[in-house]
């Protein structure tokens, strides 16, 4: 039988500067995730293992239009995903259909 296979660190997230930016301190987090007390600030520093519907969950508590896998990326720097979501729809669907006419 196959052994399960875990990574060796967890990955990389932007828990903490999320949190920051969004004017949280680790203890409201907690309170809208109604998490246990200190939970926060084991996942910020990495001493307890933050899966994706974690993120998700944590994403929704922090507000606004945030997705789990944007806890993956600094605040600061946004992804291209990110940066599409904040235009208005018809700019979004603009952009959408050049590149697929792109990909042609």
């Amino acid at each position: 039988m196959p052994r399960k296979t875990e990574p060796k660190k967890p990955f990389v997230h932007f828990i903490a500067e999320h949190r920051m930016k969004a004017g949280l301190t680790q203890k409201k987090l907690e309170e809208r995730l109604g998490a246990s007390p200190m939970t926060v600030s084991r996942w910020e520093t990495y001493e307890v293992r933050v899966d994706m519907p974690t993120l998700a969950a944590i994403a929704e508590a922090l507000g606004g239009d945030l997705e789990a896998e944007d806890l993956l990326h600094h605040p600061d720097r946004p992804t291209p995903n990110q940066l599409l979501r904040k235009l208005p729809k018809d700019d979004q669907d603009f952009v959408l259909r050049t590149i697929k006419g792109l990909q042609k």
